[in-house]
């Protein structure tokens, strides 16, 4: 199956190495991705390029999604977001490729229109298309959704804006038809998400429709409640099994620059540079001080023999020359921790200790281990950077915490009380982390007490849920980006007195990213009204997000 696999990734991939679009327009004609192709690889290809495509990941998940949500921290390029450092050039990359593949979906869609044996890959494609338009409004807000897939036959180069609460409707409509459209009958070949399972095509679906339901609880209460319960009575995700994934293919990193859609496009930018990649503080304190299972199992301490300390690189969690220390450093240091939220790694935090520029040391197999500054934090454990890590769209475990915020908003009990399905989720989310993803298993700690103390001990029972929504998303950055903005949690200390931080944010947090240039040079007249005020201001909220300060510890 994987050998598979890896021939279809390298197939796709090719399609997308033959080209380069350089802009919104380009992007929308692109013959390589539409007049060679049919349904069955457009489908693969964008499954994989997805989480694949190591610019998008680098420059809008991990630079802005992960670092503003203060899951992870950097020396520069990769986590602009911590210090809130404005770069329209990185913010552009996600909408470029977005676009890209909602235009592969286009062709896909339109091609099997016209064949009713194809009526599974219509379904998936409008799936698909879905969730990529998700994640596009979300991160920037108004954008052109219903002419956005005719633009290619239409020549319309300027297409219309629409508001996001029009796109978020359209979502509800299309997922309902697609799941309903879907044939148990009919072939579904190349599927690289889910072997051609139909059913779970259709939970998918659901599951993707309870998560657009939920995102509206702060704008149209009722619209959100009515939704998330048809989307559950329609039947969403039961198990892990059901999880939305796919797999990458394993190769060399290359370090050209060149676009790459083959393997996890987060452990590509892990593996790529000397560029160094820690967790954040924020992240890492809320495991540590409520004794998870999970911080040890994510995370762990690595440097490299006094020898090798010289480069960087070989200090790299991600690295072989890198050693683990995890339990050599707590035995000598007494604690691990994450860096500092609001400062690059070459900076000091105000509290920083009086060795922060001193290295640290300890003993592993009688040698010595040096461990610099930029080392002193947690990295993500070598076994979760690797290249053919699989990627999850959307979790088994998330789907649990949406069905506990709706037992506890009284919308009914859907298999369980809040409580149940809040430890159903935290169990799924340790049984994925090991199952897929690859995880070591700690045994070290009881899950069911941990569950339990948790529960117990939060008072605010909704920051509980959505703090396991910020634990579970460290793999989906971009939907923790936007369940914050949801849901308020964790509350997060701004950045305000960085160097390189856009003082135009006065003291808050950006809610979005701005507009590409492309788009306020080309298609001015149509996103005019769209804009904050007449500004590309990245500190203005989205529809459904309507609050500055929500979220922020002011």
């Amino acid at each position: 199956m994987k050998t598979s696999i890896k021939l279809l990734i390298l197939l796709v991939s090719t399609l997308t190495l033959t080209t380069s679009c350089e802009d919104f327009n380009d992007i929308n004609v692109d013959p390589t991705t539409s007049t060679i192709a049919n349904p069955k690889t457009l489908i693969s290809k964008v499954q994989t390029s997805y989480s694949g495509d190591r610019e998008t990941q680098w420059r809008s998940l991990a630079a802005y999604h992960m670092s503003i949500t203060q899951m992870i921290s950097d020396g520069w390029t990769v986590s602009h977001g911590q210090t809130y450092k404005l770069d329209i050039s990185y913010m552009e990359y996600m909408w470029k490729s977005s676009y890209r593949e909602i235009s592969d979906l286009t062709y896909a869609i339109e091609e099997a229109e016209q064949n009713p044996e194809l009526v599974n890959y219509e379904a998936v494609a409008r799936i698909l298309k879905v969730m990529i338009f998700a994640q596009l409004t979300d991160t920037y807000g108004d954008l052109p959704y219903f002419e956005a897939g005719a633009q290619a036959e239409d020549d319309n180069l300027h297409p219309a804006y629409d508001n996001q609460e029009d796109i978020y409707n359209d979502f509800f409509k299309e997922l309902k038809e697609a799941a309903a459209q879907l044939d148990d009958s009919k072939a579904l070949e190349g599927d690289l998400m889910y072997n051609g399972d139909v059913e779970r095509w259709r939970k998918f679906a659901n599951s993707l429709r309870l998560r657009y339901a939920m995102r509206l609880v702060n704008v149209n209460l009722s619209k959100a409640e009515t939704e998330a319960v048809l989307a559950i009575e329609d039947g969403v995700m039961e198990n892990i099994d059901d999880a939305a994934k796919v797999e990458h293919g394993d190769f060399t990193v290359s370090t050209s620059g060149a676009s790459e859609i083959r393997g996890n496009g987060f452990s590509q930018v892990q593996n790529f540079s000397e560029e160094i990649m820690v967790a954040c503080e924020t992240y890492i304190s809320y495991l540590r001080d409520n004794d998870d299972p999970r911080l040890l199992m994510m995370f762990g301490m690595y440097a490299a023999y006094q020898e090798d300390a010289t480069s960087r690189y070989n200090s790299k969690s991600s690295t072989e020359t890198s050693v683990e220390i995890t339990d050599e450093y707590l035995a000598t240091y007494g604690v691990i921790e994450g860096y500092p939220p609001g400062y690059f790694l070459f900076e000091a935090a105000e509290d920083a200790p009086a060795d922060v520029w001193s290295p640290r040391f300890v003993e592993k197999n009688g040698r010595t281990v040096q461990i610099d500054k930029y080392f002193k934090s947690l990295q993500v454990k070598r076994d979760l950077t690797r290249i053919d890590l699989p990627s999850i769209y959307q979790s088994y475990s998330e789907v649990e915490l949406w069905l506990a915020e709706a037992a506890l908003r009284g919308w009914s009990n859907f298999g369980g009380d809040a409580k149940t399905h809040y430890k159903n989720a935290i169990f799924a989310n340790i049984d994925e982390l090991v199952t897929i993803l690859g995880a070591e298993p700690n045994l070290d700690i009881n899950s069911d007490v941990y569950t339990e103390n948790l529960w117990n001990n939060t008072a605010d029972k909704m920051e509980a849920i959505n703090m396991q929504h910020y634990v579970n998303n460290f793999y989906n950055g971009i939907e923790g980006f936007a369940n914050w903005r949801r849901s308020g949690f964790p509350v997060l200390k701004p950045t305000t007195d960085n160097a390189y931080t856009d003082q135009a944010l006065n003291g808050l947090i950006p809610r979005k990213l701005p507009y590409p240039n492309t788009e306020m040079n080309f298609n001015r007249d149509n996103l005019e009204a769209h804009l904050d005020n007449g500004v590309n201001f990245w500190g203005a909220p989205v529809w459904w997000d309507n609050s500055l300060t929500r979220g922020v510890d002011l």
